[in-house]
């Protein structure tokens, strides 16, 4: 009898085995919200990627092919874009996808009063209507250049029949525990600060998914998440450079490259009057060794930056500008002339003796995070700069204070779409625009930017703001990353693009 039991409890063990054997296993450094149109953090876009398609999605190339949409037309010069929807999708809880959800969706992302992150990325829209069940028209108020990849970046289609006339930004019942999208695979259980399952939608619209469901673990610590991908309870981790020494020997991982639109960057809170002044934020590009931080801290994973226009971006990165370099006698001469000096004891004053002090801020978990805001640190304190490190929880730093604007500066980063268009992050009083930075010829290029179709007038716009970042720079730029992704070599079908937009294909995936 005791023989039988034991053999019964081997054969269940390998059968739940093969069958946790198929669940795609990923990191996520926070607890996610799970609605597109107010998620603001890493972890929730990860998320929400699988769960809410949107239109259209990036392809390959990082252009839109369809997506909730079967097809499209552009008229009226560029201010009439025409969707025709797939037929017959379905949300998680089986209820009808139509045109009015899309209506109810981008109405609300541009409604002020909503509370949505994506507001600056939509003003444009004059006016959106269901011309009937499967079609949807958008007017725009004028020609819009990044409308269609932006419609694939982070904008997913909501339920009306849910949340219409709900508070988006604090309907927990949808956001946190049981969010309803019509991705290739739904929510089944969420255990706050552990992790997400995700189980097949047998409704998707595409091909059937692969996977046998996907799980987000909540792993804030880099390092952790790489013992969890060697052990095989992750299955795919961005790492960092410093991470490759551990991986480059095992045979069941495979490191892969992918251009990331991204740029690492230090916020300066422009309320605080110590950064109001362009020359202090000038003298800064100065004083900070960003070289040694891309050749020591990312071992060469990195691009030296010009200004907030990753080299991703190859057809508007302009090579021939020639950014700062350290240099930290040159910004202690252009800190003079903003009226800091050095006193007897080497700290930087103003007039008044006040010290130039404040703190910098960066989440807890990634070294190299941790190392580069180190790094900065002492830089600035080199030319008399009081600055001292604040290390929190992402979603705690985040929350709490970025959004809120109760930081004096801040080291993270902006993973952008794959065009130019920065409006909504540094044009005055736009949506993600933390830093508070106004700079009126900025608005200018930004929104002309935004508005000009012509490839060639687009490149100059952009040259011309990224020259005008030399001398006013928004944040202080400190590289662009390449997105250096883990794999476990038995997934596949995996897109040859950044997680973010790969993970619009998760149907593809398998670990068979």
């Amino acid at each position: 009898m005791r023989k039988a039991l034991l053999a019964l409890g081997v054969a269940l063990a390998v059968t739940g085995a093969s069958a946790q054997s198929n669940v795609l296993k990923l990191p996520l450094i926070n607890d996610p919200i799970m609605n597109p149109l107010v998620a603001p953090d890493l972890g929730s876009i990860l998320v929400n990627k699988v769960i809410f398609p949107g239109l259209v999605r990036p392809n390959e190339d990082l252009q839109p092919e369809p997506d909730l949409a079967a097809s499209w037309r552009v008229t009226n010069n560029g201010l009439t874009y025409t969707f025709n929807l797939r037929q017959n999708v379905k949300w998680h809880d089986g209820q009808p996808f139509t045109a009015d959800d899309v209506v109810f969706t981008f109405k609300t992302i541009i409604n002020p009063q909503s509370g949505s992150r994506l507001v600056s990325d939509f003003n444009s829209i004059k006016d959106v209507v269901a011309v009937n069940r499967n079609t949807v028209r958008f007017t725009l108020s004028k020609p819009f250049a990044p409308f269609l990849i932006l419609l694939g970046h982070n904008a997913g289609i909501v339920p009306k029949h849910l949340l219409e006339g709900k508070d988006l930004n604090n309907y927990n019942a949808f956001n946190r525990q049981m969010p309803i999208g019509t991705g290739p695979y739904k929510v089944s259980r969420v255990v706050p600060g552990a992790s997400i399952t995700l189980v097949p939608n047998p409704d998707y619209y595409g091909a059937k998914p692969k996977l046998d469901g996907i799980t987000f673990r909540v792993v804030p610590d880099i390092n952790t998440q790489v013992a969890q991908l060697r052990s095989g309870e992750l299955d795919w981790v961005n790492v960092e450079p410093f991470n490759l020494a551990a991986l480059q020997n095992d045979p069941n991982v495979r490191i892969k490259q992918a251009d990331a639109v991204q740029h690492f960057l230090v916020f300066f809170n422009l309320k605080n009057p110590l950064f109001k002044d362009a020359k202090v934020r000038q003298a800064m590009q100065y004083a900070v060794n960003r070289k040694a931080i891309i050749e020591g801290v990312l071992r060469g994973y990195a691009d030296y930056p010009v200004g907030t226009i990753p080299t991703a971006l190859r057809a508007y990165f302009n090579k021939s500008i020639k950014p700062v370099q350290f240099d930290p006698n040159r910004a202690l001469q252009i800190l003079a002339q903003a009226g800091w000096k050095r006193n007897a004891q080497g700290t930087l004053v103003n007039a008044k003796g006040e010290p130039f002090k404040f703190s910098l801020m960066v989440d807890r978990g990634n070294p190299t995070r941790e190392q580069a805001a180190l790094a900065v640190q002492q830089d600035l304190k080199r030319i008399g700069m009081d600055v001292t490190l604040q290390t929190l929880e992402f979603g705690t730093l985040v929350r709490d204070f970025l959004l809120t604007g109760k930081y004096d500066a801040n080291l993270i980063w902006w993973t952008t779409a794959p065009d130019p268009d920065q409006y909504s992050y540094y044009a005055t009083g736009q949506s993600n625009n933390q830093a508070f930075y106004s700079n009126s010829q900025a608005d200018e290029l930004l929104r002309r930017g935004r508005e000009t179709t012509s490839l060639a007038a687009r490149k100059i716009i952009y040259t011309n703001l990224q020259r005008l970042e030399l001398t006013d720079p928004p944040v202080l730029v400190l590289w662009y990353p390449k997105e250096l992704q883990a794999i476990r070599r038995n997934l596949t079908g995996v897109p040859d693009l950044g997680i973010r937009d790969a993970l619009r294909h998760s149907e593809k995936f398998d670990l068979r």
